[in-house]
């Protein structure tokens, strides 16, 4: 929006700034109507842990596609919105512009609905105020860009984000595996040693570094650390991050 924004001006077209900014508020909305939608139905659905299970592998599923997009578009994405800016903006009509405002706000809106639905029902309050804390940087950073002229390097700065993408998405997918391991030992499934503990760390739930801990619960959220897995999950997030890993690192060098 930012981008966009500072476009227009930079064109003349200061007047098309409203309609743009209309437009994303419409996105923001129905992303927040969409969420309280989704979250009200499995709340209502009732099915614990297999609804975190799915949701987290959902989420994976988004991560894995916003980082693959920032990779593979990260140094020209300035470039393509104001392609797409440009193309509005000849069309002679503030609709065009409200559009864009509104799918390229949604659209992010909606993947970060799906990204935090598996967060919320674990940890509802600290994923609000992570969530707010998230907006505010984003906020302040898109003000920076928009009215201080800030240069920022958005091939770097997506490189660096999908990386960090990369831990929370193997954490992610090692919380909806467990998850899925407890909705199994529920209806009486077999796993076997799948199941069984891969390492238990001499951590109590008083203590900080607990994974629920003050200090365990921010490397939770930004590693997938646990002070207990499970192997089948052990597999599953420690695959997914080192795939991940060689993928990225190949895709920077094929660039370079």
């Amino acid at each position: 929006m930012a981008i966009i924004s500072s476009y227009l001006r930079k064109i003349g077209e200061d007047r098309l700034v409203s309609p743009l900014i209309a437009g994303s508020m419409g996105g923001v909305l129905l992303s927040m109507l969409t969420g309280l939608l989704i979250y009200a139905f499995y709340t209502v659905a009732q099915v614990g842990e297999l609804i975190e299970a799915i949701s987290s592998f959902i989420a994976v599923l988004v991560l894995t596609s916003v980082i693959y997009w920032m990779n593979k578009k990260g140094g020209r994405i300035k470039q393509e919105i104001e392609m797409k800016t440009k193309e509005a903006v000849e069309k002679r009509s503030v609709l065009p512009i409200a559009i864009l405002g509104f799918i390229v706000v949604f659209r992010e809106g909606v993947e970060t609905v799906l990204f935090t639905l598996p967060l919320i029902f674990a940890e509802p309050w600290n994923t609000v105020i992570g969530v707010s804390s998230g907006i505010s940087f984003s906020v302040v950073l898109a003000y920076l860009i928009f009215k201080g002229g800030m240069k920022l390097s958005l091939k770097k700065f997506f490189q660096l984000t999908s990386l960090l993408l990369i831990f929370i998405a193997s954490g992610i997918l090692g919380y909806g595996v467990h998850e899925l391991i407890e909705y199994g030992e529920e209806k009486g499934w077999n796993l076997g040693l799948l199941a069984e503990p891969a390492y238990v760390l001499p951590i109590g739930e008083d203590n900080p570094f607990h994974h629920k801990g003050v200090i365990g619960s921010i490397l939770a959220a930004l590693f997938g650390y646990a002070v207990k897995m499970e192997w089948l999950r052990v597999i599953f997030q420690f695959s997914y991050l080192a795939i991940g890993i060689a993928l990225i690192a190949y895709t920077q060098r094929i660039k370079r």
